[in-house]
């Protein structure tokens, strides 16, 4: 259960690196009417979502496991 713990901290730091570094690019570089975002913007948005899917799928098995022992 503590390799659990382990992964929803690593997934929560993740995310949170995440998030940051998207304001940072979005500060350093905004966006103009018309045009698209960067592309290391599209990367990290999207590798943001992955690091908000898994631990919540995770978590979500952890509570069934949870109470399906219990």
């Amino acid at each position: 259960m503590a390799a659990a713990k382990w992964a929803l901290i690593f997934f929560a730091v993740a995310a949170l690196t995440l998030v940051v570094l998207s304001k940072v690019i979005v500060f350093l570089n905004p966006p103009r009417p018309g045009r698209a975002a960067p592309p290391v913007l599209r990367r990290v948005e999207r590798a943001i979502r992955w690091t908000i899917v898994i631990p919540a799928v995770l978590g979500l098995a952890l509570i069934a496991a949870t109470l399906v022992r219990g």
